[in-house]
Parts: structure tokens; C-alpha cells; sequence
């Protein structure tokens, strides 16, 4: 569990960093799932529009918790856009949107991420 933390935080640490860098005003919820109150790992903003990602930090294929996909949606449902971002080991960042996620029972693999995601360098197109 401890390493599993670690890992975690460390990718959320480093999508915050890197976000900053391109011009968001970023910040990361710690323990995020644990305090009753739907919360993302990370909240975004540039230019008026609100991001809020769920973070996973995998190798291989995963599912999001249906609870997870359920806090996202309430923040999309108040103008937020809502993302999935998996930080494949030695790939970088993917995104996928709440709605392709959902719509796939909240699971998550190569070859979903490589129809359905979209790298860090699309993200401010995404967000337009």
C-alpha cells in the first residue's frame, strides 16, 4: 500500500508541476478519495475553464472505481471538464474524457487509451 502511495503521489506531484509550467493554477488534494466530499486528485484552472483529473499511475491495463467516475461527474455537472490521466510506465501522460471512460464501464487499457486518450500536448485544444 505504501508503495503504491508513493508511486501515486509522485505522478500527481509531477502532473501538477508540469500543468503549472504550461500556465494553469494547479492544485493537488491529498488522500483525495478520503474525505466524504467528491474531490478530484487534481484541480485546474487557465482561462476561466476548470479541469479536474483523476490520476493513475499503471503498467498495464486498469478500472477506475464506479465511485471515482461518480465524484467526477459532479464536478462536470458544475462546469468543470472532467479527465482521466494514466501515466503508463516509460510513456507518459494519456487523457481520456469522464464520458468515453464511463461509457467503458470505467476500464481502462492500451488499446482503449490509444482510440479514445490524447497526450499532454493536445490538452489546451481539448480544453478550448
Amino acid at each position: 500500500m505504501v508503495k503504491a502511495y508513493t508511486k501515486g503521489y509522485a505522478a500527481e506531484r509531477s502532473l501538477v508541476h508540469t500543468l503549472a509550467a504550461l500556465g494553469f493554477m494547479v492544485i493537488r488534494a491529498p488522500r483525495s478519495g478520503r474525505i466524504g466530499l467528491p474531490s478530484p486528485d487534481i484541480v485546474a484552472i487557465k482561462n476561466g475553464r476548470m479541469l479536474v483529473i483523476e490520476c493513475k499511475s499503471r503498467k498495464d491495463a486498469f478500472t477506475v472505481e464506479q465511485e471515482q467516475l461518480a465524484e467526477l461527474k459532479a464536478w462536470q455537472d458544475h462546469g468543470a471538464l472532467a479527465l482521466i490521466a494514466w501515466k503508463q510506465s516509460y510513456k507518459g501522460w494519456s487523457f481520456l474524457h469522464l464520458a468515453d471512460v464511463s461509457e467503458n464501464n470505467g476500464n481502462i487499457g492500451k488499446k482503449f487509451t490509444a482510440t479514445k486518450g490524447f497526450p499532454l500536448d493536445k490538452l489546451e485544444e481539448i480544453m478550448n
